[in-house]
């Protein structure tokens, strides 16, 4: 039983490590890539629209804007091949 679950632990970390080390298909980084650089426009747009147009749902809608526009900036760093954190400037 001991030799399952170790096999099963070692599996699974080599499993998350090859998620980490690989890339999207070029046709894909390029779609993020396309997507991210709008999207923060459109974001911007969207929430000042919602604030200004007195929205009883505008603070839930301008945060679901913001995690979203975060999110992609996320995948788009994944996509173009940049370790977690060197965005924010740390080092690992």
């Amino acid at each position: 039983m001991r030799r399952l679950l170790e096999g099963m632990i070692v599996v699974a970390a080599a499993a998350l490590a090859g998620c980490a080390t690989t890339q999207p298909p070029e046709r894909i980084q390029s779609a993020i890539a396309t997507m991210n650089r709008h999207m923060p426009e459109y974001v911007e747009e969207a929430n000042a629209a919602l604030e200004a147009s007195g929205h009883p749902d505008a603070e839930r809608l301008t945060g679901m804007g913001t995690r979203l526009r975060d999110g992609l900036a996320t995948l788009d760093r994944w996509a173009q091949g940049e370790a977690e954190g060197e965005a924010e400037g740390e080092t690992e």
